[in-house]
């Protein structure tokens, strides 16, 4: 059932944990193992062999005093653009 173009990946999403069961570091080990086997960091490579490189600069985390939502909406939109950029060639 694993097709992985159009993200459609039934075999890893069978067993749904949830509750005190739930593990982030072995959920998180769980993914990192999915994403070796397809090898999705090998096949985006692949996809973007030629394309340009895009950079965003940045300045100290948090010239301005403390953090506040500014600096999530600026991280969110830094990561949509290239996470876009990097799917769409």
């Amino acid at each position: 059932n694993l097709i992985f173009g159009s993200c459609i990946m039934a075999d890893f999403l069978v067993d749904i944990k949830e509750g005190k069961n739930f593990s982030f570091p072995q959920e998180e080990d769980e993914i990192m193992k999915f994403w070796e086997d397809i090898q999705a960091f090998e096949q985006q490579l692949k996809k973007t062999e030629g394309c340009p490189e895009y950079s965003f600069y940045d300045g100290p985390p948090f010239a301005t005093g403390m953090p506040h939502y500014g600096h999530i909406l600026a991280g969110t939109i830094k990561d949509v653009v290239t996470r876009y950029a990097s799917a769409t060639g």
